[in-house]
């Protein structure tokens, strides 16, 4: 089933999505299933509802998709009779796309009668009942009826507020029209809202009306409804309650913004001061909310620190000022009781109706991607959906389902890079390259999976897929070349790898492939190693504990000290190509200075990124130890590898 009805299935509300011209239900959430007396999806998705549905209704459902065509939901009672069992549930209907073109019926169920009227529907005020003559007048009525609002009812127009209307109904039900409606009627002492059956006796050529007193039923409904609207903790509306005022104002087709509001710093917030406060703070961001839209368009509370408003551009012609304005309003200090004054952000993404989408959804996923590169940016600010994060969003989701499928099928490839010992000219091993090619995107960028698997958690399983392939290879060669040096495999880790179990996992592969753990060199960026430095630095003592080199890679770029690194067992600092390949007096005196501190403190350092041979004389004059790049050799596959170096692994590299 299209995937595209998912974000449906997680909501407490019975939904289904019903095709009008096969009679078949598409897509149900687990809600929906009691509903529909069906013990399961697949069976319920497998019912022919043709069987059980009339002409009339049949009709009734086809007038509904035309006005889904205008831009119209419609809300109203439904009756229908899963396995011969009546229900009767207020829903809200409104048009679904389906991929083929055709539209199909998105059904929400707001309240399901049965459980709104239970209390009330067998109590005494069901006994109610009125007696007319042919002429309007009221006869009698029962001692229930009196009992509740007394007898100072006069006639069926005065019970009706509409003397047209009453005798409609008696011509009606004369001529075997039977009357069954809800609707609000004057008792003689007040409004209230009954369930009328209304039947004409023959012999006695009178109107006899059965009532049923459904006020509190509807206030129950009302509330039910308000609820299932609105925001619980801020009294906002939430994403349902604005979605529906959103697309009962639509048909006007007046042209608006949607703005989509994070805050920023409110995880600090709850982190330091706990939920309460963290609840305290989003009223009181309401509150400064509300004051500043007033009444030019609505506001919601989408979940946790997100907001959403809606504004007409006949209020705000400048959405981008007015998202400034809103951002000023939100920097001002927050006076919490209990803690004092709080400061926050706020990050805006903004949509616009119709110009960027007619649907409502769409629009709302437009915004929310802006506001994610408002976040990107810099924070407390705002930014403009544009086509092109959409077009990133869905190569983001591509790369995504790719990857796993990638995963599964373990169809990536290692090249392998060589690392030269400068001061012997000789091949001091290799780092391994994880490297991509698909068969639908083509060959995609190690800069641009990796990350995408790190904030996924696909990179864990990637990880263990390299070391264990790059380990294989590396008996491999030992095995068909005995006669070359003991050359060092290196291999990059990512921070979400750093787990207690990872220094098992690679005990156990390197025993698996008969590997001595001095072979083996882990590089890890400085930002990895730092980030949450005591749990980083146990897993680092472990893997060293085993034998294994510690790199540092890419130095110079990240944000540590060397005093903290100090502090870990690191054999080797590999230099940022950056530094390398720059031309400044600042660039060298990095790399000169890099190998001085990392001499004095007995570390060894790779330099990286040497393409051209006075790089590399550079790098000799300074004494560094080691170094990599195009210069030296590529990354390659390791047939390629074998075939264009392998034969001078045993001779001394010449550096002309």
């Amino acid at each position: 089933m299209n995937h595209t009805f998912s974000p449906f299935e997680y909501l407490q509300a019975p939904i289904w999505v019903f095709d009008v011209h096969h009679k078949r239900i598409l897509w149900a959430n687990s809600a929906a299933l009691p509903l529909w007396e069906a013990k399961t999806k697949e069976e319920l998705l497998s019912r022919d509802l043709s069987l059980d549905m009339s002409e009339a209704v049949n009709a009734l459902l086809h007038s509904y998709l035309n006005r889904f065509d205008a831009g119209e939901s419609i809300r109203t009672w439904w009756y229908f009779s899963p396995e011969n069992i009546l229900k009767k549930t207020l829903c809200h209907f409104s048009g679904y796309p389906l991929n083929d073109g055709r539209k199909a019926m998105l059904v929400e169920v707001i309240a399901e009668e049965s459980t709104l009227r239970r209390d009330l529907a067998f109590s005494s005020s069901s006994n109610l009942a009125l007696l007319f003559g042919e002429n309007g007048k009221l006869i009698s009525t029962n001692r229930t009826y009196q009992h509740n609002f007394g007898d100072q009812l006069t006639d069926l127009s005065t019970f009706l507020g509409d003397h047209e209307l009453a005798w409609q109904w008696l011509d009606e039900i004369r001529h075997g029209n039977p009357i069954t409606t809800q609707k609000l009627c004057w008792t003689g002492s007040n409004h209230n809202w009954f369930d009328i059956e209304g039947k004409w006796l023959e012999d006695k050529n009178q109107l006899l009306l059965n009532l049923v007193n459904i006020s509190k039923d509807r206030e129950k409904l009302q509330k039910a409804t308000y609820n299932a609207e609105h925001d619980y903790l801020t009294g906002l509306l939430n994403r349902r309650g604005l979605t529906n005022a959103i697309l009962e104002q639509q048909h006007i087709q007046r042209g608006y913004s949607l703005l989509f509001l994070d805050i920023d710093g409110f995880k600090l917030v709850n982190d330091t001061y706990g939920h309460a406060i963290g609840d305290k703070l989003l009223r009181a961001i309401a509150i400064r909310l509300k004051n500043e839209i007033k009444s030019r368009g609505l506001l919601a509370r989408f979940g946790g620190d997100e907001f959403i408003v809606q504004i007409e551009h006949r209020y705000s012609s400048d959405t981008a000022l007015f998202a400034k304005q809103l951002i000023r309003a939100l920097n001002r200090p927050f006076h919490i009781k209990e803690v004092g004054e709080l400061s926050i952000g706020c990050s805006i993404g903004m949509s616009d109706y119709p110009t960027d989408t007619k649907d409502i959804e769409t629009l709302i996923t437009q915004a929310d991607m802006a506001m994610h590169r408002a976040k990107l940016r810099g924070r407390n600010r705002s930014h403009y959906f544009s086509p092109d994060m959409a077009d990133a969003l869905y190569r983001k989701m591509t790369l995504r389902h790719h990857l796993s499928l990638a995963l599964e099928a373990e169809s990536f490839e290692l090249y392998y890079q060589p690392i030269v010992d400068l001061k012997h000219g000789k091949l001091k091993g290799f780092e391994a390259l994880i490297r991509w090619h698909d068969e639908v995107l083509g060959q995609i960028s190690p800069s641009e999976f990796i990350p995408l698997a790190e904030e996924t958690g696909q990179i864990v399983p990637l990880g263990r897929w390299i070391m264990k392939t790059a380990c294989k290879q590396l008996a491999k060669w030992r095995k068909r070349y005995p006669e070359l040096p003991p050359y060092i495999m290196s291999v990059n880790l990512s921070r979400a790898q750093l787990q207690s179990s990872l220094a098992p996992t690679i005990e156990s592969i390197l025993r698996r492939y008969c590997i001595p753990p001095a072979q083996l060199a882990i590089e890890l960026t400085e930002s990895a190693m730092l980030q949450e430095f005591d749990d980083a630095k146990q897993c680092l003592e472990d893997l060293a504990s085993l034998g294994l080199e510690l790199y540092l890679d890419d130095f110079g770029t990240g944000y540590s000290s060397l005093s903290q690194l100090q502090d870990l067992p690191i054999s080797t600092v590999k230099l940022d190509k950056s530094f390398v390949q720059g031309e400044h007096k600042s660039s060298q005196a990095i790399v000169e200075a890099t190998q001085a501190i990392c001499e004095k403190l007995g570390l060894k350092v790779v330099a990286e990124g040497v393409e051209t041979l006075e790089q590399l004389h550079y790098l000799q004059r300074n004494h560094f130890d080691y170094c990599q790049g195009y210069y030296l050799g590529r990354p390659m596959p390791a047939a390629i590898l074998e075939e264009r170096q392998f034969q001078l692994l045993n001779s001394v590299i010449a550096f002309e």
